[in-house]
């Protein structure tokens, strides 16, 4: 039995639980009066259904016009996405890729029923949706999606690289037989570098917060939550009812828009110069760039976030740049650094850990040394009695330990 008989199956068994307004036998089609309007497209499976716009490109998604993802290089895509492959594409060349399901939770029984795909051609934004009047038509909508997903050289997505991409995907090998490696294309996940510049800002990382914080989007009344789709559309397939359909297709089109405006905001935010950014994100760009071990530009977003009034960002600032410091072999610049960090955090011994290392193996002063390990000690004083607070005491009483045979030894001297 296939995927979409046995859906089909069980929504009409759901349906026999009440009475409905009208009953269909399972081989009438579907009512497709009240769709949004759109075109069929032919293919060798039978017809799919189509909904296209086309944008200009100056058209204003929020704070960004459309052209504004078409202005960077794809040299700071590979970076931002850790994804090589992208470097060699343009940003015209890459397709954004959206998808509704009837389920979040993805496998085999996961129905893709609307699949927006934006591409940027000649003259402005070509949107077009594909969707699922009936689940027979599924393989034609997979046939006929082909035409947008095959010329486009890589994807922009939001969370497509865990979900949108590989549930597609599966539906491809499910529906048409064909194994189509589309997670493997080089892909732009914003998920990723959005988590990345505000995840300690915003109260969380979801398209439809950040299109609203950052981008300035506000949808019409008409949109709806991502959670209500798959139910309406599993009220569509059982009662034929076509009013909710609208409103998902809106809520897709938003999304696809809101990917574009999205990738124009993280690439300036990657790009941008020191002083067209936020504290927060002076942070996030220099602990990024020190994960990529690019000392400079890391000290340069780091000496950025410093600037802060903040104490929260102003500590995790201080714990970066003395690291790095470290790092780079300038560990006599750091001392400031930590001794100011342990002030704003006394409870954290990692600095004074740090402090007490450097008068010992450095300035070889083991009484300074020892006064900082004594430090670090009394910083342990407010943690709870669990293994992590034994795990750190052993360490630094070992530290104080080795410190008192040196300067015995000394002594004895």
């Amino acid at each position: 039995m296939s995927d979409f008989e046995d859906l089909r199956r069980r929504f009409r068994r759901v349906g026999q639980r009440r009475p409905r307004p009208e009953r269909r036998m399972a081989s009438e089609p579907l009512p497709r009066a009240g769709l949004p309007p759109g075109e069929e497209v032919p293919t060798p499976a039978g017809t799919a259904y189509r909904i296209e716009a086309l944008y200009p490109l100056d058209h204003e998604h929020g704070r960004w016009p459309l052209h504004a993802a078409l202005g960077y290089e794809p040299s700071l895509a590979a970076r931002v996405a850790q994804q090589a492959g992208l470097s060699a594409i343009a940003p015209s060349q890459l397709a954004y890729v959206d998808t509704e399901t009837t389920g979040l939770a993805g496998g085999a029984g996961t129905l893709v029923f609307l699949v927006g795909v934006g591409r940027f051609i000649d003259g402005g934004f070509r949107l077009r949706q594909y969707f699922l009047r009936d689940p027979a038509e599924e393989t034609a909508m997979l046939h006929a999606l082909v035409e947008d997903l095959e010329p486009a050289q890589g994807f922009v997505t939001f969370n497509g690289q865990r979900f949108d991409m590989p549930l597609l995907e599966m539906r491809y090998v499910t529906g048409l037989r064909r194994r189509w490696n589309l997670t493997g294309m080089p892909q732009l996940d914003l998920l990723f570098p959005a988590r990345r510049l505000w995840r300690h800002r915003l109260p969380d990382c979801s398209l439809s917060t950040l299109e609203a914080e950052l981008l300035g989007v506000r949808r019409e009344a008409r949109d709806i939550a991502g959670a209500d789709i798959p139910a309406i559309y599993l009220d569509y397939l059982r009662s034929g009812r076509t009013d909710g359909i609208e409103r998902i297709v809106y809520h897709n089109a938003q999304d696809v828009l809101s990917l574009v405006g999205l990738a124009a905001h993280v690439m300036d935010r990657h790009a941008s110069d020191t002083a067209g950014l936020s504290e927060d994100e002076a942070l996030a760009l220099a602990r990024w760039h020190a994960r990529l071990g690019q000392q400079p530009e890391a000290e340069r977003y780091y000496l950025a976030a410093l600037e802060s009034g903040d104490a929260a960002i102003r500590r995790q600032a201080l714990a970066g740049y003395t690291m790095l410091l470290k790092a780079m072999g300038r560990r006599g610049e750091a001392i400031a650094g930590w001794d100011e960090w342990g002030e704003l955090a006394p409870q954290d011994p990692t600095p004074a850990i740090e402090l007490s290392k450097y008068y010992e193996w450095h300035e070889r002063d083991l009484n300074r040394a020892l006064t900082w390990a004594e430090r670090a000690e009394r910083g342990l004083e407010s943690w709870p009695p669990d293994w992590r607070r034994r795990a750190m005491h052993e360490e630094i009483a070992h530290r104080r330990a080795r410190l008192l045979r040196k300067l015995d030894r000394r002594g004895a001297a």
